[in-house]
């Protein structure tokens, strides 16, 4: 028997309608006060203004995430994004967890579950130079963060935010532009806190701790499943 497809409905999609209707509400309201001849300054409309386009703009970014942020089969998991996907397959998942930094004597966990890879290769050869751009930037201040916490001693960080030329995988391919910076940067990460891909906390549909055991459940039935 083997585990059916699972299908994670991202955080960040709830209360999408709420945020557009929330929204309308506020715009409405304002206009309404203006028009009936309230005495309010002009900047406090123009903050009400700001907040009803805020609150608008909020929902319509929720909606247009995807539905479905991972998708998980007996052989792989997939992280969905507007932007693109990966894919990486579980048997080269070496373990997954959450992401800690030292802060004192104390570990502080990261809004992030993170992935160790066997080979990282067959994640360059199939993500898509939109979304490397964006992990890239979305993970620069995880970068600033381990950098500040696990290597107090080091003060000048200029290298690790350096253009590669190349990067030359242990299979001996060298990749260029986008493809080595990104994974220059995954590298980084590894080393600093030791996972090759992270997905934010509000891709998931649980908290992080209980997402963690919930995959490492259907791993524990994959592996009780597979045919010898």
């Amino acid at each position: 028997m083997t585990v059916p497809e699972q299908q994670v409905q991202p955080h960040a999609r709830r209360d999408a309608l709420t945020f557009c209707v929330m929204g309308v509400v506020c715009f409405a309201i304002t206009i309404m006060l203006q028009l009936s001849g309230w005495s309010l300054p002009t900047a406090a409309y123009a903050l009400l203004y700001i907040v009803s386009a805020a609150l608008f703009l909020l929902g319509v970014a929720k909606i247009v995430e995807p539905t479905v942020s991972l998708s998980i089969t007996p052989e792989t998991i997939c992280y969905h994004h507007l932007r693109g996907h990966w894919c990486i397959a579980w048997d080269t998942i070496i373990r997954f967890d959450v992401p800690r930094t030292h802060r004192g004597q104390q570990l502080e966990a990261l809004p992030y579950l993170g992935f160790r890879l066997r080979d990282f290769e067959p994640v360059l050869a199939s993500i898509s130079p939109r979304l490397m751009v964006h992990l890239i930037s979305e993970q620069r201040h995880l970068l600033a963060a381990a950098l500040r916490r696990e290597t107090i001693d080091n003060n000048d960080y200029s290298a690790y935010f350096a253009i590669p030329e190349s990067y030359q995988a242990p299979s001996g391919t060298v990749y260029y532009g986008l493809q080595a910076l990104f994974a220059v940067r995954s590298q980084q990460l590894r080393k600093l806190l030791g996972y090759d891909l992270y997905v934010p906390i509000n891709a998931l549909d649980r908290p992080v701790d209980e997402f963690c055991l919930w995959l490492q459940q259907l791993q524990a039935h994959r592996n009780a499943h597979r045919e010898p």
